[in-house]
């Protein structure tokens, strides 16, 4: 559209190409020479117009295109920083994810003293188990489940047991990360959330292990957010099947139980974390729940968002549907923490 200045100019050289125009009808060459000075000024006065109105169209276009430029490069900055983030969890902190392995067993009391269950054959009864958890302090404070902490906590194979009078006792506790050899785990150290969530913490002594970065994000914004699941879903049959065909036969033909097996496994390099992919469907204030695959074994792993911090625990999984898995919204290990 012209503006207002620009009209007021056309109308102007118009009335004098008119004036022109009459002056012609004296007669004379000078009259038409004055014709041909004024049509030139109106047609550069017109040119000028036109330039101006289409000046004023392309910076309005290359404005709107300036703002979805914007929009664009802000967003694949953001997405550049959120791959930055999932290559620094795989490269980096995924080696402050440990696999736990625990052993345990019963005593039934006997006055002052206790004495373990034994079976038929009269042997001790022993169970065993294995779990992840995550590195959060460099005063060695790791997370997990509390069912992966204490592993008769609703559990429903061992109720009775302690329905019975029975007290659990683990014979063995172990924290093991990638290129490190088994951590021995202090029973005592373990800390539970009084909240009835399945969190908990225990201490061990480390050094040279990455601590993962906790989110102070409000889970409930990062729904649809793509999200990486870290842990050790199956145990060993995992690690076996993802190690060199010559280093699991080595350390199998090495091991002689659950234990060797772990430690020949871990000087060889072969524990390391099964990172899986999905997004957050859902979040609750006491629940996240996204379709990461995961399995047994898994329990207690981080829950990465899209920024790269842990924002919950891998606690559940639904049997024979992996459209839906549950985590601990990471808000309830903050309490456990010094």
């Amino acid at each position: 559209m012209f503006s207002v200045k620009p009209f007021f100019s056309v109308v102007s050289v118009a009335a004098m190409l008119m004036l022109a125009v009459a002056s012609c009808r004296d007669g004379g060459a000078n009259a038409r020479h004055g014709i041909q000075t004024t049509a030139g000024d109106l047609q550069q006065q017109l040119e000028a117009c036109r330039k101006q109105h289409a000046a004023q169209v392309s910076t309005a276009e290359v404005e709107v295109l300036r703002a979805k430029l914007r929009r664009y490069d802000g967003v694949a900055e953001e997405e550049g920083h959120r791959r930055a983030a999932m290559r620094r969890v795989m490269d980096s902190y995924s080696r402050g994810v440990c696999l736990i392995h625990g052993v345990f067993t019963f005593h039934e009391r006997r006055g002052v003293t206790s004495a373990p269950v034994k079976d038929a054959e009269e042997k001790p009864i022993e169970l065993e188990y294995l779990g992840s958890g995550f590195l959060v302090s460099d005063h060695g404070h790791v997370v997990t489940n509390r069912h992966v902490a204490e592993p008769w906590w609703n559990n429903e194979r061992v109720a009775p047991l302690l329905a019975a009078g029975l007290e659990p006792t683990f014979i063995q506790l172990t924290a093991t990360f990638p290129d490190h050899e088994p951590l021995s785990i202090d029973a005592k150290t373990i800390r539970v959330s009084t909240e009835s969530v399945d969190v908990a913490v225990f201490v061990v002594s480390v050094k040279g292990i990455p601590v993962l970065p906790l989110s102070d994000r409000d889970p409930r914004e990062l729904r649809g957010e793509r999200l990486m699941l870290l842990g050790y879903p199956t145990g060993l049959s995992a690690l076996l099947a993802r190690a060199d065909p010559d280093v699991a036969h080595a350390a199998l033909a090495e091991a002689h139980d659950t234990t060797t097996l772990i430690e020949a496994l871990s000087r060889r390099h072969a524990i390391t974390p099964v990172i899986t992919h999905g997004t957050l469907s859902d979040a609750t204030g006491r629940q996240l729940i996204y379709d990461a695959v995961t399995t047994s074994g898994g329990s207690g792993g981080p829950v990465f968002g899209p920024d790269g911090d842990v924002i919950g625990v891998n606690f559940a999984i639904l049997r024979d549907f992996q459209g839906s898995n549950f985590g601990v919204p990471i808000r309830f290990v903050q309490p456990l923490l010094p």
